[in-house]
């Protein structure tokens, strides 16, 4: 792997952080630790992570435009991961 694809998983890892540590700020009233507790206890971790995974999604289209591949390329595979991850978390 290059620096490239490095710094898009980074960067896709991050900005699902922010999305689901925003969406959890704006719709719970309790913190952001408690509510992923309260949300993997529900079963519904899953939905949270892919709400944050949504803020993936311009960055991905303006690498592209701006002809990053190696980037975007980076920011998919960490997203193929986020859903391995909400489909263990639906199994188990």
């Amino acid at each position: 792997m290059n620096k490239e694809t490095i710094l898009g998983m980074l960067v896709g890892t991050l900005l699902t952080f922010i999305g689901m540590s925003l969406f959890t700020l704006f719709f719970s009233d309790s913190g952001i630790m408690e509510s992923i507790e309260i949300l993997y206890a529900q079963g519904k971790l899953g939905g949270l992570i892919s709400l944050g995974a949504l803020l993936n999604l311009p960055v991905f289209f303006y690498l592209l435009k701006q002809y990053q591949y190696k980037m975007a390329y980076g920011m998919v595979g960490v997203l193929l991961f986020f859903v391995g991850l909400v489909a263990l978390l639906k199994v188990l």
